[in-house]
Formats: structure tokens, sequence, C-alpha cells
């Protein structure tokens, strides 16, 4: 059974992979903290996002053998390069294969953000992953302020993300 449970959840994150992109936020006002996980990162530094506040956050559901998430790395890299004192990206790995393969990536493709391993309780913390990549922006103040769904290159991704940076750079100003 267990067995089945695991090759349904591989089966369904491949196939999400190539789902169609979708953006989206919540409708109503009403906000929501990020889940605060603390968790170490792939090489033992220990991560907890309530440690990033005054920041947007950009948490990236991805996977090593996804085309559409290895697409995204450089422009996260490059959005992680240029807006470093008020953003950071943290990936989060689904990969089922181990630390040592999600490792090895990370040193090949240069990445320069934190990486963790997704764990039941961040996934099911963050409603569940239907899909990959799924990312989340985290407002400076710790709340969720949107999901994105979907392949998204910089442009994309510097369009969302500049109001929310523009908050956390005036929050600091006060």
């Amino acid at each position: 059974m267990k067995k089945n449970l695991i090759f349904l959840l591989i089966f369904l994150l491949v196939f999400s992979c190539f789902k169609k992109n979708s953006q989206t936020s919540s409708s109503d006002k009403s906000t929501f903290i990020a889940y605060n996980f603390s968790v170490n990162d792939i090489y033992g530094k220990k991560i907890e996002l309530n440690t990033f506040r005054g920041k947007v956050v950009l948490l990236n559901f991805w996977a090593t053998w996804c085309p559409p998430c290895r697409a995204e790395i450089p422009d996260l890299k490059k959005l992680q390069e240029i807006y470093s004192n008020t953003l950071t990206i943290i990936g989060i790995s689904v990969d089922q294969e181990g630390v040592s393969v999600v490792r090895k990536f990370y040193e090949q493709m240069k990445i320069n953000y934190p990486v963790i391993m997704a764990t039941e309780d961040i996934i099911a913390n963050y409603g569940g992953i239907s899909a990959i990549p799924t990312s989340f922006v985290i407002n400076h103040k710790g709340e969720l302020a949107i999901k994105i769904v979907g392949y998204r290159n910089f442009a994309q991704y510097e369009e969302i993300l500049l109001s929310y940076i523009e908050q956390a750079k005036n929050a600091g100003k006060d």
C-alpha cells in the first residue's frame, strides 16, 4: 500500500510538472502567516523561515528531474543576485532520490540560494503541492502573499515580486 502511494505521488509530480501555468492569490483580504519551518539545508546549515522576516521570501518547490523547474533556476539565481538585500529565495526539493542527488545538481548549477529537502510537514502546511514548480511569495511581515503554479521566467517573477520588494524597502525606512 505504501509503495502504491509513493508511486502515485511520483506519478502526479511528474505529470503535473507539465501542467498549465497558473497564478493564484487570495480573493479576500485575510492574511495567513507562513508556516515557520526549521530544517537543515542540503549542507546541514539550519534554515528557519522566521529569520527572514523583513525580507520577501520566495519558496520554490522543485525537482532536479523536472524540465520547467530546471529552466527556472538561472532566472531565480539572477533574482537572488539582484535583489539580495530584500529578497531571499529558498528552494525546496521534492526529489525522492536523496540529498546527495540534489547537492550534486546544486553544485553543477551553481545555485546561489539555500535549498532544503521537502518534508511531509512542509508540504502539508503549504496546502499540498500538486504541481512543480510551485512557488509561494511571503511578504516582509511573514504573511503568505501569493501562490504561483508553473514555470515563470525572470521578467514574470520580477513583475510579481517588485511590489512586495518595494513594501519591504519602505517598511525598513519606518
